[in-house]
């Protein structure tokens, strides 16, 4: 099997698809360099394969400022993708079944509990939480999801949750109502509010990233790979390649660095793994495609 290269490593997987009439093309440098927020030297390749994949299957263009992007703090979590608030509600409203939403707050007037549209909280009542309704049609019957949440379960006294609080509360239940009413769509995707909301991403996650690099937490040099990392590696092998000869490409990959498994396996060594397979994958992909063409070339001189 060759693994001859055409391009650098670092732009070996490429991402490419259409939405809306404009074409979106992808590779691994340039989503770490323009498409990360918070701290993009902690995004691992697997991480960035993810994002791009999972922009294509859903449609979304990163390239539209403040549509798509991805997040990560901490190497204690996963990176996170977020999608804008448009682009999140977008994907909604442009469902062949989607019909309309009705949405609003939660409070409290005297003794009496209202639910009531928009996000104007008048003189003398109390914030309680937000809600949602989406109608929409399914095996030709119309269909109602409903969300409400609570104010106090999501609040945490910063940011726009101090100064907007009616409208924060009000997105995280829109958000959460288009989720249920369209699941496959909305699978690994969540909008910003949500994941504020859920403590996801820091409140201040803006002022985070304006921390310079000697002003952030120190972290392990080189730290041991997780399970779930291990896991996805041979995933990622074996959907090019099948169960068995994924297995073991990764085996023979690991080999080359000079080890038995991928057990305790170190995050520097990990990226040179993932970057390996990477290469074997594209070079498998060039095959494949360069013999269908012979083939489709055959057949047209028949």
């Amino acid at each position: 099997m060759s693994t001859a290269m055409s391009k650098a490593e670092s732009n070996a997987l490429v991402a490419s698809y259409d939405v809306l009439d404009t074409h979106v093309e992808l590779d691994l440098d340039f989503v770490k360099k323009y498409l990360v927020r918070g701290r993009a030297e902690l995004v691992s390749n697997q991480e960035l394969v993810f994002f791009m994949n999972t922009c294509r299957q859903q449609k979304l263009n990163p390239l539209v400022q403040g549509e798509v992007y991805l997040i990560k703090y901490s190497k204690d979590d996963p990176a996170q993708m977020v999608v804008g608030k448009d682009a999140y509600l977008r994907r909604a409203f442009d469902h062949p079944d989607y019909l309309f939403k009705n949405d609003g707050i939660t409070v409290q007037r005297g003794n009496e509990i209202i639910q009531k549209e928009g996000c104007c909280l008048y003189p003398g009542e109390t914030l309680v939480g937000g809600w949602c309704r989406v109608t929409f049609m399914r095996n030709g019957k119309e269909r109602t999801a409903f969300k409400e949440v609570a104010f106090a379960e999501y609040n945490k006294g910063k940011a726009n949750w101090n100064s907007k609080p009616a409208t924060m509360i009000n997105k995280v239940a829109v958000s959460q109502c288009v989720r249920d009413a369209f699941p496959k769509d909305y699978e690994g995707v969540y909008s910003e509010d949500e994941m504020i909301a859920s403590g996801a991403i820091p409140v201040d996650y803006k002022e985070l990233d304006d921390q310079k690099p000697e002003e952030q937490p120190a972290e392990e040099e080189d730290p041991v790979v997780s399970q779930e990392q291990r896991q996805q590696l041979f995933k990622a092998a074996q959907a090019n390649f099948g169960k068995d000869k994924g297995n073991a490409v990764v085996k023979s990959i690991i080999e080359e660095m000079g080890l038995t498994s991928t057990t305790g396996m170190k995050m520097s060594t990990y990226n040179k793994v993932v970057e390996r397979l990477v290469e074997i994958c594209t070079a498998h992909k060039a095959e494949l495609e360069a013999e269908e063409g012979t083939k489709n070339d055959g057949a047209a001189e028949e």
